[in-house]
């Protein structure tokens, strides 16, 4: 196998699940030096900021990649419900500079707040990720990639661009291949952000699960309540949404309003990445997993929701097993 990633030929997606699966090992460092894959940990945030964090790989074919954690792998109707709030916090939008246009691109609130995050990590030294990047990684046959999974992915739909950005607006050359890969990713911004973006990389590739709830998040949040049905139906099981008893498909169906009312407002609605190429879905199948009967059937269905959604099987669809994280 190749221990590149990115090639048009041969993108490798299964590495860059690989690397973004890494992201959430508290020591990535150490994880990939047992893995004696060819890519070591050559810059690794201290600490997180706000739950994100992320680290920066190197092989020996003079590309880096650098790896952002997700989250929210534990899921149920509290967490699914607390998400569009905190983590990705769809309803309120900000304006996308990075750079701007007269399209008037704009990204979630949650996206931006991230990747201010992000660019805020030191390593040990004190170095930013943009610090190191452009103290190692300059010259015409370096390649840098950015790899995230679940919210990993949403916030490197925006940490690429705002990191394309700050290399042109200090006169710095493009690495020659700057590759992106996003899985499971929930949408980030509208549509002139992804007009945007997709026009800035040519070697972008999504790849999404299609019974996997996250990627519909907030483009197509309605259709989360169509899916397992009948293994349990979202139709036939009651929750709690803010004092009103209502179906599981009915409560999304209202977050889903809710996040309409919101783009209705700023006139600017969510639309995701790689509209023309690089869109890949995965599962096609609509292959459940087993799930505890024995348990209350909102938790089955938000059982079945983690189980599409972790990084284990998004690196069982490239026919990879699980990555077991180690500590020094």
């Amino acid at each position: 196998m190749s221990t590149s990633i990115g090639n048009t030929s041969d993108p490798n997606p299964g590495l860059a699940m690989t690397l973004a699966a890494v992201a959430y090992c508290p020591d990535p460092a150490s994880t990939l030096n047992s893995m004696s894959n060819g890519w070591s940990a050559v810059w690794v945030a201290q600490n997180d900021i706000n739950g994100n964090i992320a680290f920066v790989a190197y092989n020996d074919s003079s590309q880096y990649v650098v790896g952002i954690r997700g989250s929210l792998l534990n899921f149920s109707w509290q967490a699914f419900d607390n998400w569009f709030d905190q983590d990705l916090n769809v309803f309120e939008q900000t304006a996308w500079t990075y750079p701007g246009s007269d399209a008037n691109p704009m990204i979630s609130q949650g996206s931006s707040d991230g990747l201010n995050d992000l660019t805020q990590l030191v390593d040990a030294t004190g170095q930013t990720i943009y610090q190191y990047l452009t103290a190692n990684a300059i010259g015409s046959d370096i390649s840098i990639g950015v790899v995230g999974h679940s919210l990993g992915g949403n916030l490197t739909t925006v940490f690429a661009p705002w990191l394309l950005y700050q290399f042109q607006q200090n006169n710095i050359t493009p690495p020659k291949l700057f590759p992106v890969f996003t899985f499971a990713a929930p949408t980030a911004g509208n549509q002139a952000f992804a007009d945007a973006y997709d026009k800035s990389f040519s070697n972008s590739w999504r790849y999404y699960n299609e019974i996997d709830l996250a990627p519909m998040a907030s483009d197509d949040l309605r259709s989360a309540g169509l899916l397992y049905s009948p293994a349990p139906e979202a139709s036939g099981i009651e929750t709690t949404y803010h004092n009103i008893t209502v179906t599981l498909k009915e409560g999304i169906g209202l977050i889903a309003d809710a996040i309409d009312a919101s783009e209705l407002g700023y006139g600017s609605y969510y639309t995701q990445t790689n509209q023309a190429s690089g869109s890949v879905v995965l599962n096609t199948s609509k292959s459940l997993h087993s799930v505890d009967t024995s348990k209350a059937l909102i938790d089955q269905w938000f059982d079945q929701v983690a189980a599409q959604h972790e990084q284990a099987n998004y690196l069982s669809f490239f026919g990879l097993p699980p990555v077991s994280c180690t500590t020094s």
